[in-house]
């Protein structure tokens, strides 16, 4: 019964050794950021220099500055 069990978690092992990972599951260690992502990096950014400028504080005025830094362009 050992012998079968141990033939068996080889043949396991071996096999996923052996299987190829899809492109999409490997993991290549740098993420990659979406869009909005960085619009969201790119606006705190520019949050601390408006802020420093026109002396603002708390969370209502960071949500307005961000709420029309993120809308874009009109």
């Amino acid at each position: 019964m050992r012998k079968y069990l141990l033939i068996a978690a080889a043949c396991l092992a071996i096999g996923a050794i052996a299987v190829p990972m899809p492109v999409e599951a490997q993991d290549t260690g740098a993420k990659a950021t979406s869009p909005q992502r960085q619009k969201m990096k790119d606006c705190a950014a520019k949050w601390k220099e408006e802020k420093a400028q026109k002396n603002l504080s708390g969370k209502a005025a960071y949500r307005d500055y961000m709420k029309e830094c993120l809308k874009g362009p009109a």
